[in-house]
């Protein structure tokens, strides 16, 4: 990217900080949060639970299921944290290409140096915390430590999955403490700082408050947590936000079903405006143990690989060496993924299944 390209990247950037609009202390665009270990439960017009969380919810967030049912709430009872929500359609996902996405906000200066760059990296992700301080009680012995809190350890096995996938990671642990509702606007600073860099995507990676049961999902014989996105309606970027989000679930759902639990569209923004493809990570809730929420998003980091750098970016016109390299790699993970499903399921188990295998070495060692 020339100088003169760059120089104007950056004013662009500063422009869209200093003009998001100016709101009251009531009406502030970050989203309120309930105190330590309570949570709004939100429920379906047959009264039953479709969301747990310790996000205060309000009238008009939505909430897509991980059934890709789409609810929108109607009423919201501070005093009882709970919420009504009514049905307003079955979404049938599809992968919006991330260029399409850029293209359609029109603004390519980021696009323009990853394209003169791609031969270099294969990309750049970059991630942060506002919320430094959230912790795993069982892990941590705490939901909340004052510095960095066990979500810091959570970032990082994140940012080590996708390095291991050959992907430049740049990972930011600024502090921005207290955990209040200023941290959004600190954490606007540290934003401003990682897309000077130019990544292709940002996280903010937090954890929820809810019961236990709320994000474990068994594997095999691990426990993993599963993931929630969040995207605020507080912005300007929030149809493109929604598609990017609405993406990396069908990608998800693809690759490892259940892993997302839902989509969250609430009050807010979580400083969302200043790039249409950032999106805020819950991994897993304080009742969850940390190494569940490190293997969770570790899981994840193949979600992000596949959208960004796997077979759809042959379509969009990226390396295509390397995307027919990556579509041949996903097609036979899945085939062989495929047989092993099978097999266990076939065997009446995973040590059935072991069982079968052990024995059938034997047999070949015979031979």
């Amino acid at each position: 990217m020339t100088k003169s390209l760059r120089i104007t990247a950056i004013i662009l950037i500063l422009v869209l900080n200093l003009t998001s609009p100016a709101y009251s202390e009531e009406e502030e665009p970050w989203g309120d949060f309930l105190s330590a270990g309570s949570y709004y439960t939100l429920l379906d017009p047959d009264n039953e639970v479709l969301l747990q969380t310790g996000r205060r919810i309000y009238p008009g967030d939505e909430f897509l299921s991980g059934e890709n049912k789409l609810y929108k709430v109607q009423t919201a009872d501070d005093k009882q944290q709970t919420a009504q929500a009514e049905l307003l359609e079955i979404v049938e996902l599809e992968v919006f290409p991330w260029e399409q996405l850029q293209r359609e906000l029109e603004l390519n200066l980021a696009a323009a140096e990853a394209e003169e760059e791609k031969g270099k990296t294969r990309g750049k992700i970059a991630i942060y915390h506002t919320h430094n301080a959230e912790s795993y009680v069982p892990s941590e012995g705490t939901d909340s430590i004052n510095g960095k809190g066990g979500i810091h350890r959570v970032g990082a096995a994140f940012a080590q999955a996708l390095a291991a996938l050959g992907i430049d990671v740049d990972y930011s642990e600024k502090m921005h403490l207290p955990h209040d509702r200023g941290a959004y606007r600190r954490s606007r600073e540290t934003v401003l700082e990682l897309l000077a860099k130019h990544p292709d995507a940002i996280f903010d990676v937090h954890r929820d408050a809810a019961p236990q049961s709320a994000y474990a999902l068994q594997l095999g014989n691990e426990w993993i947590t599963r993931i929630q996105f969040v995207v605020g309606r507080q912005n300007q970027n929030l149809g493109i936000n929604r598609k990017y989000a609405l993406s990396l679930k069908k990608i998800a759902d693809d690759l490892y079903p259940g892993l997302v639990k839902g989509i969250f569209f609430g009050r807010g923004n979580y400083n969302q405006d200043l790039t249409p493809l950032s999106l805020l990570l819950e991994v897993g809730a304080h009742t969850n143990s940390r190494p569940a929420a490190e293997r969770g998003v570790s899981l994840f980091s193949e979600v992000v690989d596949f959208y960004f750098y796997g077979p759809k970016a042959e379509a969009a016109g990226r390396d295509q060496g390397q995307a027919a390299r990556r579509s041949i790699t996903g097609l036979l993970f899945f085939v062989a993924t495929g047989l092993v499903v099978f097999f266990v399921i076939n065997a009446g188990g995973f040590l059935p299944a072991w069982e079968r295998l052990k024995r059938l070495a034997r047999g070949l060692k015979v031979k």
